[in-house]
């Protein structure tokens, strides 16, 4: 018996083997019963049919039903085939269709009563079964998009495109703004989040340092604190389709102003370009500064914003500290100079002058270089 072959005291020369073998390997050999060892039971008891078993097979073969409907064509193939042959570089088994009866070949595939007028895929996937050409989907397309009895008899399945509608040209320095948030930064002083408010006008923009993604209310807030109280009530804002920008807070705060909500297409950020632009030069200038200890981003952002507003700009060609405030700071007291204004408004004048360059720049069409 197994299970007592490692504690039996007499054993002959076979089980000695045995056991001698079965000291390499720590295990228990336990009896169990025939009707809970099934698993063995099955594997000892595999059936395996024979090789001369009767297979079914198929009364009338594959080839017998297509072969009427593709007899004529296969023959108009084959005749082309002798003054254009196959150059051999296509997929094995399939054959090759030379231009000269290609738009035949695209007539028997889309138009033929058993195919009905498929679409663009199903006419290629028909096409690949048995045939081939460098071509064939482009030439597939092209022929679909021409056929008469498709347009009229097919609708579309994509909605139709809307109109496109540009953002309004601002007149003044944060009429018009748009705000976004950069979010997943490093913690730096309990705050994770960049609000980013670019004026359209002169491109100035202000970066809040946020501990969290604010809600409708709480961003409204924050716009009052940084914004309008320095700048003035806006015509525009210009947001994403963020949940604090689509709550009912939010629109009738901005009713309450007097402000349009400006929202921009699904999936399509250029609505918003100049927030996405200023995000980017935010990001590497954070990447540049604080690239060795990142939670101290943060204590950085009020100079990267002073940075940003006092460097020239090539959308306007001044930084955007002149061409919101009429003029430039300068970034070192010793380089400021004299700063001679005769009076307020001759001040005011010469800013209204440079807003006004500032809209007809934008005005203008491009100049056509050829």
């Amino acid at each position: 018996n197994l299970e007592y072959i490692r504690s039996a005291k007499r054993l002959n020369t076979r089980q000695a083997r045995w056991a001698r073998f079965f000291a390499r390997f720590q295990f228990t050999i336990t009896y169990r019963p025939g009707s809970r060892n099934v698993k063995p039971d099955a594997l000892s008891r595999q059936f395996t049919a024979s090789e001369d078993a009767t297979r079914d097979s198929p009364i009338l073969p594959p080839t017998c039903v297509i072969g009427v409907l593709t007899w004529e064509i296969e023959s108009a193939i084959r005749e082309a085939q002798q003054t254009e042959p196959d150059p051999g570089t296509g997929p094995p088994g399939l054959l090759y269709v030379p231009s000269s009866v290609r738009s035949q070949v695209l007539h028997w595939a889309h138009i033929a009563r058993f195919t009905c007028h498929p679409g663009v895929h199903r006419t290629i996937s028909l096409l690949q079964r048995f045939t081939w050409w460098p071509s064939l989907a482009k030439d597939v397309r092209e022929y679909i998009s021409a056929c008469p009895t498709c347009a009229r008899n097919k609708s579309g399945h994509q909605p139709p495109s809307g109109l496109l509608r540009p953002l309004p040209t601002p007149s003044r320095p944060w009429s018009h703004f748009a705000i976004d948030f950069i979010t997943g930064l490093p913690v730096s002083s309990g705050n994770s989040v960049i609000l980013n408010i670019v004026d359209r006008f002169s491109k100035a923009a202000h970066f809040i340092a946020l501990p969290k993604l604010p809600t409708a209310l709480e961003t409204a807030q924050l716009l009052t604190n940084h914004v309008f109280r320095l700048h003035g009530i806006p015509s525009d804002i210009v947001s994403d389709r963020g949940l604090q920008f689509t709550s009912r807070v939010w629109k009738e705060f901005c009713s309450a102003l007097g402000a349009q909500v400006s929202l921009s297409s699904g999936f399509h950020p250029q609505t918003n370009g100049q927030t996405e632009r200023t995000n980017q030069e935010l990001e590497a200038a954070l990447r540049c500064l604080v690239s060795t200890n990142q939670s101290t981003w943060s204590e950085q952002l009020s100079w990267i914003e002073y940075a940003h507003n006092s460097l020239t700009s090539s959308a306007t060609g001044v930084s955007h500290f002149e061409a919101s405030l009429g003029y430039q700071l300068p970034l070192f007291p010793a380089v400021e100079g004299e700063q001679f204004v005769p009076s307020v408004q001759q001040h005011l004048r010469r800013c209204r002058r440079a807003w006004r360059e500032r809209v007809n720049y934008n005005n203008c069409p491009p100049i056509n270089s050829s």
